[in-house]
């Protein structure tokens, strides 16, 4: 009897650890931005300038909640599965809209595919970006094309050799339209390295109708334990004569105090294929780190955006200043 009652218990934590509850995990991220902007506009008809009067507006960042696990099929194998949703922590209106939602598996040996509604795999060479926040131009580079999310979507992340990693992407064209409103499909091709203080890597991107080429390439390299500097390039060719040139460096710096601080400048030429558009943007800001879920931030931001078909220019120039808090769980 004692026999069977131990076989049963022991059966029973089996089947437990087998089916291990799920990951609960997220983040709220709220910052209190101040914006404030000229926009001069000229054309045929004569023109005039705006002055955007300073406005304050209270953000939700990224804010988001999810689920997250794995669950053994074989000794080598696993099934993943995600399922992250995006909040505003500052208003009712679209709330739980979809982030990455996926199931996959994963190997040891082979490597990882998922399939679902995934970020695109440029994302995943990125090593310039250090903007957090609401700042100026969005928390990110300024690059037309920037880590969409892409739906009905395949993702292949092969294991790490000699410290080289290759990913691949496919999306489907089942919802996937282009300018036209044409179904197309996406295909991306990527690869990094990592080893000690330096990253880099590459990755190209297509679509099927030929509406979208993308080339990005980046790296970081930790100059001392506490200085790291980055850059990034992309040439994207959106169907026009003339391919939009993207540039973004930066440079991040821990202190002897819990404030890190950062820096990163973003330079785009022949903005979405436009030959007469231009923007640059330049950000300073600071991390805290309050403890080890929560992080306070504060920035500021310059950006100027030039755009001019040969009939109507508009010239934007702002300046947004911002802070806010973080905490993760």
């Amino acid at each position: 009897m004692k026999k069977l009652l131990l076989a049963t218990a022991i059966a029973a934590l089996s089947v437990s650890a087998a089916n291990a509850a799920p990951t609960v995990y997220g983040k709220a991220f709220l910052t209190l931005d101040l914006v404030e902007a000229d926009v001069d506009v000229s054309g045929p008809g004569g023109s005039v300038s705006i002055n955007e009067d300073e406005r304050t507006s209270l953000n939700s960042n990224a804010s988001r909640i999810g689920l997250k696990g794995s669950e053994g099929l074989t000794a080598n194998t696993d099934l993943l599965y995600q399922l992250e949703y995006g909040i505003d922590v500052d208003n009712n209106k679209d709330q739980f809209y979809s982030r990455d939602t996926y199931l996959g598996l994963q190997n040891a040996q082979y490597g990882k595919v998922l399939a679902g509604r995934l970020t695109a795999i440029d994302d995943y060479v990125n090593f310039a970006n250090v903007t957090q926040g609401g700042v100026l131009g969005g928390d990110n580079v300024l690059a037309s094309y920037d880590a969409p999310r892409l739906n009905n979507s395949f993702a292949y992340f092969s294991p790490s050799y000699n410290n080289m990693q290759f990913m691949a992407m496919y999306g489907m064209d089942e919802l996937t339209p282009d300018a036209d409103g044409r179904d197309v499909e996406v295909f991306a091709l990527g690869g990094k390295y990592s080893m000690g203080p330096m990253n880099v890597g590459a990755t190209y991107t297509q679509d099927a109708g030929d509406e979208l080429k993308a080339i990005r390439v980046s790296g970081n390299y930790a100059i001392s334990p506490v200085v790291t500097l980055g850059a990034l390039y992309q040439n994207t060719d959106s169907g026009s004569d003339d391919n939009e040139n993207a540039f973004t460096l930066s440079g991040e710096m821990k202190t002897a105090t819990p404030w890190t601080a950062y820096a990163q400048a973003d330079v785009v030429s022949n903005v979405d294929g436009d030959k007469d558009a231009d923007a640059l943007r330049g950000v300073v800001g600071g991390k805290y780190a309050i403890n080890a879920a929560t992080t306070g931030h504060v920035y500021g931001a310059y950006l100027n955006e030039e755009y001019d078909d040969g009939t109507n220019k508009e010239d934007y120039d702002g300046f947004g200043i911002g802070g806010g808090i973080e905490y993760k769980f």
